[in-house]
């Protein structure tokens, strides 16, 4: 998709706890002249505005990290319907059910994990900047970007911290246990990305979540093993299908990538 098809392209980052003012003025920014006065103005009136400002016109709009299918009903609504040939908007979300709601399935893409080549180049980008790497730091650098499982939040993380250590051995001693790596960094940034997600859970769903530390890192873990552990001790409502509710925990789980 070529950007320069559109007159009018627009970004906004939507995040857990959203603000549906600040999205309408951060869209605008991208379409009129901006001015003290019309920050002032009402959620009602913004996206009146926002309205008007795109008609006529072929626009891109990307809503980054929706949460919430309330969000997005809020926001379908300040788009023009008619007059729009052209016109794309983009949704990221965390949450396939979002994506269910919007009515795309058919236009949805599900995000996978990075094959080998893949998960070397997005962290030699984030770790060297893509300076000549020394055959040393390629083959321990490597064997660190294999070990983050094809994640790219894990890879990032990874590469930003091993950034500002210049000594082959400090990149040894992380080629040997990523994991605990990972764990031990004092900014914790993977555990607060991670743990965005952990809050936007129902409490049932959180502990169903935790339950998983139980089974060995990187091993398969039986999804009726898991469930019936699930009923065992408790974490379910009572009813009288213990079985469909504990496979509707589990499917929830799934659609919001845990």
């Amino acid at each position: 998709m070529n950007q320069y098809r559109f007159d009018v392209r627009a970004w906004a980052t939507v995040s857990q706890q959203h603000n549906i003012k600040e999205i309408l003025l951060s869209l605008l920014q991208s379409t009129i002249k901006m001015d003290d006065a019309i920050k002032t103005k009402g959620e009602a009136e913004l996206a009146d505005m926002l309205q008007k400002s795109l008609k006529r016109k072929r626009y891109l709009i990307v809503l980054d990290d929706i949460w919430s299918c309330e969000v997005w009903d809020g926001m379908r609504r300040c788009f023009p319907t008619e007059d729009s040939a052209g016109s794309r908007i983009l949704l990221t979300t965390r949450n396939n059910e979002v994506a269910r709601n919007a009515g795309i399935e058919n236009l949805s893409m599900q995000m996978n994990f990075m094959d080998q080549d893949e998960s070397w180049n997005h962290f030699k980008s984030a770790a060297f900047s893509n300076e000549v790497l020394s055959s040393e730091f390629e083959t321990i650098g490597k064997k660190i970007a294999q070990k983050c499982h094809g994640l790219p939040l894990t890879i990032v993380v990874v590469a930003g911290l091993l950034k500002s250590k210049g000594a082959i051995e400090d990149w040894e001693s992380v080629a040997k246990d990523v994991t605990s790596f990972i764990t031990n960094d004092p900014d914790e940034q993977c555990s607060h990305v991670l743990g965005l997600s952990y809050n936007h859970l129902t409490s049932d769903l959180k502990t169903c979540l935790l339950h998983f530390g139980i089974f060995l890192e990187d091993s398969e873990i039986p999804a009726k093993n898991l469930m019936r552990s699930w009923m065992a001790e408790g974490f379910l409502k009572l009813g009288n299908d213990l079985e469909g509710e504990a496979e509707k925990c589990l499917q929830e789980l799934v659609d919001r990538c845990l």
